[in-house]
């Protein structure tokens, strides 16, 4: 869960609501749920960079989103 919440999708998605410090239940309401099992639709061995692709892929982002995404939100290690 930790890898998904350092993403740039998890991350950009959580910026749509969050406008202060607060990180209250419902400034998360715009993140998707993820799968963290076995059984995932996401490789979450794969470094962020990698299941920001898959993520991207999932949710059928298009080529001008996952330029801003990548433009704009710094990456976490």
């Amino acid at each position: 869960m930790f890898k998904y919440i350092k993403t740039k999708f998890a991350r950009t998605l959580l910026g749509t609501l969050k406008v202060t410090q607060d990180n209250k239940k419902e400034t998360w309401a715009n993140v998707p749920l993820q799968d963290f099992t076995p059984n995932s639709d996401i490789d979450w061995s794969q470094s962020i960079a990698k299941i920001d692709e898959q993520l991207y892929e999932k949710y059928k982002l298009e080529r001008p989103e996952i330029d801003f995404i990548e433009k704009n939100v710094k990456a976490m290690e």
